[in-house]
């Protein structure tokens, strides 16, 4: 007599026989769902602009043969040539317009949900998959992810995809299903690299799940995506040597994994306790029931699904080099929500949707009010920086500078049709500051627009701001920020300093400085007016010092801390330096200094250090700034200066808490 087979497999079978699990109710409450889940994504879609990572895989694409597109625009990434073919095929048919390019992959981004709900829904219940999917498709995780036209909504789509066919294959025994497994793995394989270890974790995980009977299929299955993926390998093998996003990209550190979860709940306290309240209520239902019904390979396998790849990606990097990012979990994360709902097997009607409701509110809440999204990502530091050099271009005078990476003005001026010629501007990205100085006192400009990316120096930004020290209007954005200076004051001027510290030989403002007695001060008698008084550093090497603590200074997290040394005049091949410097005790946690050597006439040495860089944003640390005369000659300093310029609050936004409003937006 064969063995009864374990009840979990009967009720796969049966749920696994339907195209779409549930009672007419839940297919309603599915599609209610999918449809806002599709509306966030969709909104304002023409006007959702272009992420750095979409610029760059576009100007790959601009390629007339296949051999071409492998050749320069997919070997040398770090992807597989999956997403990259695509959208090669579909620009060409479609164009590069913002709409086109990213409506697909938004398309991708819903299905997915379609599919994750017939996974979770057949392997446990509808009202468990309904309140899974409440809270994977409304939070910004996965609406962001949804909307850029990257192999992140694309890996999304094939892995539920992955999950949902294998499902169907021994729950239902279907040939299609089968057909199936083999394309979407050999999908996943060609979209990311972590797509790629999620179907072979997949694939491996169902073996023990699978009958006998069918063991062999889920084999031939395999195979023949081994096979479809074979043209890959040698461009594979080749991405591996590449450094890629190590280069700039710092291994995860203690509080990565808080951090991450904090982000996944959109640091919404009411999201939180709203999906741990509901998660943990389910499972109190099961421990009354003691369990009834709840012996099944599904929790273990999500959880090796969902886990696996976090640990792998932690491991490596950092044991190897650093991979991990929010975005490549994104494939697993839904595999770490099912287990928290599995335990809602039987709910009424209407409280099920009392508390989809009740999620995808929170959701909302924290997606548009706590995390501003419509408001951060829809904003473009780089479509506002062209904008700023074209509108330049029509004011006489007005100097247009930019701090981006190379080659986005070249895609703008094409994708806008824009007639580069008639735009003159210079690029400061790979610019020294020096290079910023000559330029700000050769230009004989009295305006000059300056927009930059996160990626730019601010002591380049120091350097105009002491050439052109009226700020006439300023505007922030995610990692960007654009900037109007002019030459003398204007009727718009704008104040974005905090604090401002100054000593000079005849006044002292603010506190923290302190002035060597016996460094002699002298007064320039060969000129017609009153001339201010000096320091002559002649035989000093030090001598003039600013100390106070960060916290002192009213700093915030992305503060830029700026200090100007006016010099009158120097010494031939001195090496007279203004220091900055930060403290903890007595050691130093950072350092800079200024790079523009001062001459015989009058000089601005200046030195910048944003916070947002240094360790918990250098609260704890002092602040010390100084001059410093190695060579103990001649050198006449008129005053020094310590600012605190506004940092920008939202120039990590999408990633971290959005402390304060914006104050230049």
């Amino acid at each position: 007599m064969a063995a009864e087979q374990p009840q979990w497999r009967t009720r796969l079978e049966t749920a696994a026989a339907h195209a779409v699990p549930g009672e007419p109710l839940h297919r309603w409450l599915l599609a209610g769902l999918l449809l806002l889940c599709a509306a966030l994504r969709l909104w304002q879609l023409p006007h959702i602009p272009y992420t750095h990572d979409e610029i760059s895989a576009l100007l790959r694409v601009r390629f007339d043969s296949f051999s071409e597109l492998i050749a320069k625009g997919v070997a040398i990434d770090a992807h597989p040539a999956g997403v990259q073919v695509f959208e090669w095929l579909w620009t060409g048919l479609f164009g590069t317009r913002e709409a086109a390019v990213k409506l697909p992959f938004i398309l991708f981004s819903v299905a997915a949900l379609f599919f994750l709900y017939r996974f979770a829904a057949t392997w446990t219940s509808p009202a468990a998959a309904l309140l899974s999917i409440a809270f994977i498709g409304t939070i910004q995780y996965t609406v962001m992810y949804g909307q850029i036209a990257r192999p992140y909504a694309a890996g999304f789509f094939t892995c539920a995809l992955l999950v949902d066919q294998l499902t169907l294959a021994i729950g239902a025994n279907r040939k299609r299903a089968w057909a199936g497994v083999a394309i979407a793995a050999a999908a996943c394989a060609y979209t990311h690299h972590f797509t790629l270890l999620f179907a072979a974790l997949a694939w491996l995980c169902f073996i023990p799940i699978a009958r006998k009977d069918q063991r062999r299929f889920l084999l031939i299955a395999g195979a023949a995506a081994c096979l479809l993926y074979i043209p890959n390998i040698p461009i594979t093998l080749r991405q591996y040597s590449y450094k890629g996003v190590g280069q700039w990209l710092l291994p995860p550190g203690h509080g990565w994994l808080p951090d991450y979860a904090a982000w996944v709940f959109e640091f919404s306290i009411p999201l939180a306790v709203a999906v741990v309240g509901i998660a943990l209520a389910g499972w109190l239902r099961v421990f009354r029931s003691r369990g009834g019904g709840m012996a099944s390979p599904f929790i273990p396998l999500c959880l090796i699904l969902g886990l696996v790849p976090l640990a792998v990606g932690y491991g490596y990097s950092v044991w190897r080099a650093p991979v991990l990012q929010y975005s490549v979990l994104i494939f697993s994360f839904p595999f770490l929500v099912f287990p928290l709902f599995a335990g809602w097997r039987q709910i009424k009607p209407a409280a099920l949707a009392a508390l989809i409701l009740l999620i995808t509110a929170t959701a909302l809440e924290g997606l548009i009010v706590v995390r501003k999204h419509y408001t951060i990502f829809y904003r473009s530091k780089y479509e506002a920086a062209m904008r700023g050099i074209i509108e330049a271009a029509k004011h006489p005078g007005r100097l247009a500078l930019l701090d981006l990476p190379p080659e986005i003005p070249g895609f703008y001026f094409q994708q806008w049709g824009a007639d580069s010629t008639a735009v003159p501007y210079i690029n400061l990205r790979y610019r020294t500051t020096t290079y910023t100085d000559s330029l700000a006192h050769a230009a004989h400009a009295t305006s000059v627009f300056y927009g930059a990316s996160a990626g730019m120096a601010p002591a380049k930004l120091a350097r105009l701001r002491a050439a052109f020290p009226f700020l006439a209007a300023r505007h922030d954005f995610e990692e960007g920020q654009t900037f109007l200076l002019t030459a003398r004051p204007n009727g718009n001027r704008v104040n974005d300093l905090s604090h401002r510290s100054t000593i000079a030989p005849e006044a002292v403002l603010g506190e923290g400085w302190q002035a060597d007695v016996q460094i002699p001060v002298s007064q320039d008698t060969s000129v017609h007016y009153m001339a201010p008084k000096e320091w002559n550093m002649a035989g000093h090497e030090f001598g003039i010092v600013f100390e106070r603590s960060v916290y002192d200074l009213g700093a915030g997290d992305n503060d830029i801390l700026e200090a100007s040394m006016d010099v009158a005049y120097a010494a031939p091949g001195n090496n007279l330096k203004l220091v900055m410097e930060l403290m903890e005790g007595d050691r130093r946690t950072a350092y800079g200094s200024s790079d523009v050597q001062a001459g015989s006439g009058r000089t601005v040495l200046v030195v910048a250090m944003p916070l947002s860089d240094q360790p918990q944003h250098g609260q704890g640390a002092r602040l010390r700034v100084y001059a410093w005369n190695p060579g103990l000659q001649e050198a006449r300093i008129s005053s020094i200066s310590v600012d605190v310029q506004a940092g920008n609050p939202w120039l990590y936004g999408l990633f971290q808490p959005l402390e304060s409003p914006l104050q230049f937006p």
